[in-house]
């Protein structure tokens, strides 16, 4: 072991320890006074964490610019520790994108009838009890992540009025992304990001995630399923995708147009949504049963399979 002494203006002594396990060390911040008797004393990064210029690199490492319109699907706790949490990485994104817009589904406004339409991927019962009402300050559910309820709270932020399947968008085009959906079709505004050259930027996260693959099945012919939200006006009937727990089969066919990166512990992947979105149309064309997952009880794939019979 070495051992480092400092002297400080006033005659004392601090010693820096250097082992082969840990480096400790420490910045004095501000001016020293003739007797000081405090310091403000500020830890470095410590190797491993996560700060906002290493998210900013990463991104720009897979190609992004301030021309970027890109729909984002994030973990935080992918990237490992971040200083500063998920307000760093929306702050990061938002500072190297034109636009961006990420999901802010509100799961927890579904109702479930008694009874309903046939072969709607739905056990039907009476399970509504906890619904809660839409309304435009509603978080994103839980299982969203935490990123895109930071993302609401930016100053910019604007979101659509959608029950269930609502976007928050920063940044050029905004306003105009979001006034496409409409309940018939709730994926409008990917749609349009990837006919006007946007990515899909997955951070940490598969494409069990990617949401823009729903409108590549919806362009090969796959029928939308129907769901009911509760709003303060009325109950709202709009349509909804399928399953996506078979969506990492895409990997393969999709590999030839990824830009990979890494932050952290997280893999980041830059996607062209158009290409993605006709690679997918054309798989499903050529097989209706394409991206549908293998579990017997899903209720989705199940009964999208005989609809394509």
């Amino acid at each position: 072991m070495v051992n480092d002494e400092c002297k400080m203006a006033n005659g004392r002594t601090f010693v820096i320890l250097h082992s082969s396990f840990a480096i400790l060390r420490y910045t004095i911040v501000g001016m020293v006074q003739p007797s000081l008797t405090q310091a403000q004393i500020r830890p470095l990064p410590i190797a491993g964490q996560v700060g906002f210029h290493d998210v900013v690199r990463g991104l720009r490492g897979v190609g992004l610019t301030q021309h970027s319109r890109v729909i984002v699907h994030a973990s935080l706790s992918a990237f490992g520790r971040v200083v500063g949490g998920a307000q760093t990485i929306v702050g990061a994104i938002t500072a190297v994108c034109g636009a961006v817009i990420a999901p802010s589904f509100t799961y927890q406004t579904l109702l479930v009838p008694k009874v309903g339409r046939p072969d709607n991927g739905m056990a039907y019962g009476d399970d509504s009890g906890d619904a809660d009402f839409w309304r435009p300050d509603l978080p994103a559910h839980d299982t969203i992540g935490s990123i895109p309820n930071t993302l609401l709270k930016h100053p910019a932020a604007k979101r659509s009025s959608h029950p269930a399947l609502s976007f928050v968008a920063v940044g050029r085009d905004a306003e105009h992304l979001l006034s496409l959906q409409t309940l018939d079709e709730p994926f409008a505004p990917l749609a349009w990001l990837a006919d006007n050259g946007g990515d899909v930027l997955l951070l940490g996260v598969t494409h069990r995630t990617n949401t823009t693959i729903h409108v590549g099945e919806w362009r090969g012919g796959r029928k939308p399923f129907v769901r009911w939200a509760l709003t303060p006006e009325r109950v709202v009937e709009f349509a909804w995708p399928g399953d996506s727990s078979g969506f990492d089969a895409i990997a393969d066919s999709i590999k030839h147009i990824v830009v990979r990166g890494q932050i952290g512990t997280a893999n980041v992947q830059r996607i062209p949504a158009a290409a993605l979105v006709k690679i997918v149309e054309d798989l499903i064309r050529a097989d209706p049963a394409a991206l549908l997952c293998k579990d017997p009880d899903c209720e989705r794939c199940r009964d999208m399979r005989k609809r394509s019979q």
